[in-house]
């Protein structure tokens, strides 16, 4: 299942809105400021796919139009909804679907801040409910909603699962579980792998026909409080599932008729030979139950690498949060499924907001999922493992809401005034997974748009070598002058050689306070230190001799040449050349040159820059003639001791 395209008429704030996603995503992400249209989003998919699952219902109805393309098993489909009539691809006046495709599941996670979602959700669980007792397989609800209350449910079905597998695998990792079964008393020892099941009176045996529903224990029809139809096939399967006991252990279950309730304490090996490599439909007949108000507690008795005996309430709502996501895709990972995740990262420390995206593209076949997921989020931390494609940004705009691809770097810059921002942690996480990845030297720089012009300026000067290091946003000076001034990541990658490119501005004062012996001193050539006890250089931007140079040099300070607040940014280096002046404004009140503005930094950058000829780049000739050197020195000295 891929979702290409959506259209609204008028949903909340969408108004004639259109949605186009890349059909190879298997996740796209949604970010905007608290009303830009995220979450209104989701809420209008919700209701085009239930208005869809309910054609030809007389209470189904749509208070707007729609249009929806999307691919299944490589077919595509496109659905048009306009003023109370169906299309389907070119086919007029449809009443119903017929055996047009359409996704198997809309799995939707809510976290419980959004009413209108978990009120939708909850309407078609009700609809649902009402036939659930008699209903056929195929019957299953298509529409389910996931939220904390599921957590017992998704664990135990994980941990059903063979021990070999990924899944069981991942979790017992993930928790910290050690082994599962019951301690017998007295002893290290454990009973075999059980489930248990708390079954209590359902929704349907309740009301003024209850005693029509009565359990009598020597009447096997009354058992479970007569279900019928899946829901009595299923608690047969169940009851045929019970555990091998020992003489050891005394547990309470069976039915217990003053309680009117069921304890079922159920053989996990013996599940796993009925439901082998059917866990989906195992955790959709729990759910049913669920959805009936019969399934009232599930669990898997374990004991946690800590030593504690416990159960699912041993792990906080933090631990479990990434589980969720994980959960839902490798259960459904074989069904067309649409999935809806509304900020489900909203209260990971970030640490596990950075692993939370980055766990299920590890342990899930993403190039083979029939899964396409849809999520908001407001993490700068769950954004960082995620290319920037996937990336999509909310606006509103003269009342008119967009949604565009943005790059990372210019979402956290657009939603930072108190919405999302890069923290010190979030940026050490990227930071360090960059340094991993990597096998060459990193320069670090203060902003994307540095790292676009600097990767062209060393394509121009050395258009036959390849970049010997990496050049890596490290979000803003204050930063990379922290990262550079511990001990941390040389601890860390010994081997490692790090450098540092800060602006000629505000920038300068960091630069000055990393200390260390100075490599360049021609300002032309732009500064350098090799910092003390480090295998890393700090740079400045070089400094034209032209008019710029005013902006930061005092020839006639008797003490330091710097004038104070300096100011030369990267762009800056191209003020001058032919066709680039409408970049560039002189600042009334200062006098200084300036660039354009922020926000045409990155086009400036991509679009501009990459035109121009090799000599505009000739500044920057210096700086990586001594970066060269330097990883040149390093590779011959790894080279000369592999040989000895």
């Amino acid at each position: 299942m891929r979702l290409k395209s959506v259209y609204v008429s008028q949903y909340k704030n969408l108004k004639d809105f259109t949605l186009s996603l890349d059909a190879a995503s298997f996740i796209d992400v949604f970010v905007g400021k608290n009303g830009s249209g995220k979450s209104n989003l989701f809420e209008a998919l919700i209701e085009i796919f239930r208005h869809l699952d309910q054609l030809g219902l007389p209470t189904n109805e749509i208070a707007f139009d729609y249009r929806l393309n999307y691919e299944i098993n490589g077919q595509d489909t496109e659905i048009e909804w306009k003023a109370d009539r169906l299309r389907i691809n070119k086919d007029e006046d449809r009443k119903t679907l017929g055996q047009t495709p359409f996704p198997d599941n809309v799995l939707i996670y809510y976290s419980g801040h959004n009413n209108t979602v978990s009120d939708l959700v909850g309407d078609y669980e009700a609809k649902f409910r009402n036939r659930i007792k008699a209903a056929d397989l195929e019957d299953s609800r298509r529409f389910i909603g996931i939220g904390q209350e599921y957590k017992a449910l998704l664990l135990a079905i994980l941990l059903v699962q063979p021990e070999d597998g990924r899944a069981h695998t991942f979790i017992r990792q993930k928790l910290g579980i050690e082994r599962l079964g019951i301690a017998k008393p007295g002893t290290e020892e454990a009973s075999e792998s059980v489930l248990k099941i708390d079954l209590k009176r359902p929704d349907y045996a309740r009301g003024s026909e209850k005693e029509k529903y009565d359990v009598d224990p020597l009447e096997s029809e009354s058992r479970y409080w007569r279900p019928i139809g899946i829901t009595k096939d299923f608690l047969d399967i169940l009851g045929s599932c019970g555990w091998s006991n020992t003489k050891d252990l005394t547990v309470t279950e069976g039915y217990l008729p003053n309680e009117d309730r069921y304890v079922l304490y159920l053989s996990i090996v013996k599940l796993q030979g009925i439901f082998a490599e059917k866990w989906q439909e195992l955790f959709r007949q729990f759910d049913n139950l669920k959805t009936l108000g019969m399934l009232d507690a599930i669990s898997v008795p374990l004991r946690l690498t800590s030593g504690l005996e416990g159960n699912v309430g041993h792990f906080s709502d933090g631990q479990f949060q990434s589980v969720y996501i994980y959960s839902i895709v490798e259960l459904f990972k074989d069904r067309n499924c649409l999935v809806l995740l509304d900020e489900p990262d909203a209260f990971l420390h970030p640490e596990w907001q950075f692993d939370f995206l980055r766990q299920v593209f590890g342990i899930t076949d993403t190039t083979h999922t029939n899964n396409h997921v849809l999520m908001s989020s407001h993490s700068a931390a769950t954004l960082l493992p995620l290319a920037e494609q996937r990336i999509s940004f909310f606006k509103i705009e003269n009342s008119i809401v967009s949604c565009s691809k943005r790059t990372k770097k210019e979402i956290i810059h657009e939603l930072s005034d108190s919405f999302i921002q890069y923290s010190e942690d979030e940026s050490k996480l990227l930071i360090d997974n960059v340094i991993r990845s990597s096998q060459r030297p990193i320069l670090f720089v203060e902003g994307p748009s540095d790292v676009s012009i600097l990767n062209a300026a060393f394509r121009k000067l050395y258009p036959q070598e390849d970049i010997p290091i990496l050049i890596q946003d490290a979000f803003d000076r204050g930063f990379i002058k922290i990262l550079l001034s511990r001990n941390e990541i040389f601890k860390t990658y010994p081997d490692k050689q790090f450098f540092a490119l800060f602006d000629f501005d505000d920038a300068y004062d960091d630069w000055r306070s990393l200390g260390g012996e100075h490599q360049i001193t021609d300002i032309s050539q732009g500064l350098c230190r090799k910092l003390p006890g480090k295998n890393a250089h700090a740079f400045l931007l070089p400094v034209p001799d032209n008019a710029l140079k005013a902006q930061v040099w005092d020839e006639t300070n008797p003490n330091e040449k710097i004038r104070p607040n300096p100011y030369l940014g990267i762009e800056h280096l191209f003020w001058g050349v032919d066709g680039l002046a409408d970049w560039f404004r002189t600042d009334e009140k200062t006098g200084n040159i300036s660039f354009k503005g922020d926000k045409y930094k990155v086009k400036f950058a991509k679009d501009i820059v990459p035109s121009l000829d090799a000599a505009c780049f000739e500044v920057f000739r210096p700086m990586f003639d001594l970066i060269r050197l330097k990883c040149n020195t390093v590779a011959i000295s790894d080279l000369t001791s592999q040989t000895t």
